[in-house]
């Protein structure tokens, strides 16, 4: 009789356990992030993910899912169930870029994601060799066009936010410069600080050591208002070009068709961590701006930046495989 009891005993503890494990399995959330470990949207990836993951009744494990620059993670969410169980955090570059400068990243930005809430942007600093007599944008461009073609800038590569961004600010002010691509920011802006190129325009958590160092001089932000880290040095608007204002930006999205119920959960949990004055400060920290939004008013923000960045890389000329 106690060997029976021990038996059924097991066997209602085994039920208890795979109902628990069936449980913790269904409550499993996956949170892709398309760019490598260690990297800043990694960073903020796993903050919010601590966070998130909670709020929302989910244990939220963080997949790094790198290439083509964003694009691989995002045609892959794409594709994943919209049941609320996957969402991805990703960069203005890969969203709202890459489409127009990669031949088949095989997603729409508008129709394949639902928006969940903008997180924060990171404005680009314009930066000079110290070493050169230029205090301001106008006094670059006046450097430029003195020679035209003989003023290089670096990038993280062909096709970053930098490069299209440079490529706008000269095709706006009429300056012919010659680009030179790397293979990251680390690269470029040590080329920079050592005189090897004149110009860059890239993000401040980047920037700032170079910019601490004194071999950098910062002369304009890309945002459309000065930024805290940078009080005295003016937006690129305020320097002579009227409404240019490219922010890099980072955000999280869902498959499309994602319940509106989970998708408004999301949202509201998402807006009060990234409102929270913790969360804000790890943000500043990085170099970012913390950029809270609701689901609808980052739905509408993407649409405006997919449209605004078509135009730049068209512009640019920018092509890649």
């Amino acid at each position: 009789m106690q060997t029976i009891r021990r038996i059924v005993g097991t066997g209602i503890v085994a039920l208890l356990f795979a109902g628990s494990a069936a449980f913790a399995q269904k409550d499993t959330g996956k949170l892709v992030v398309g760019y490598p470990t260690g990297q800043s949207v990694d960073v903020v990836a796993r903050l919010l993910a601590e966070r998130l993951g909670p709020a929302i009744g989910r244990n939220l494990v963080v997949e790094n899912m790198p290439g083509l620059a964003g694009s691989i993670a995002l045609a892959a969410v794409s594709r994943m169930p919209a049941d609320g169980s996957v969402m991805t955090l990703s960069a203005s570059a890969a969203v709202a870029g890459n489409p127009f400068l990669y031949k088949n990243v095989r997603y729409d930005s508008v129709k394949d994601f639902e928006p969940l809430g903008l997180i924060y942007d990171a404005p680009l600093v314009l930066m000079v060799n110290s070493a050169l007599p230029i205090q301001s944008l106008a006094e670059l461009v006046a450097y430029a066009k003195a020679q035209p073609g003989k003023v290089n800038y670096s990038s993280p590569g062909n096709g970053s936010v930098s490069h299209l961004a440079m490529s706008e600010l000269a095709r706006r002010t009429g300056m012919t410069l010659t680009h030179v691509p790397y293979q990251g920011a680390a690269k470029s802006l040590t080329d920079l600080a050592a005189g090897q190129v004149h110009v860059s325009f890239d993000a401040y958590g980047a920037a700032q050591p170079f910019l601490a160092g004194g071999r950098v001089r910062a002369i304009a932000v890309s945002s459309g208002e000065r930024i805290s880290v940078l009080p005295t040095v003016p937006t690129v608007a305020e320097s002579g070009l009227p409404d240019f204002d490219l922010v890099p930006w980072v955000g999280l999205l869902a498959p499309a068709g994602t319940p509106k119920a989970v998708v408004d959960k999301v949202s509201e949990e998402l807006l009060r961590i990234v409102r929270s004055p913790e969360f804000q400060q790890r943000i500043v920290g990085l170099g970012g701006r913390p950029r809270p939004s609701s689901a609808a008013e980052f739905k509408a923000f993407v649409r405006g930046e997919v449209e605004r960045w078509a135009g730049v890389v068209k512009n640019s000329g920018a092509r890649l495989e």
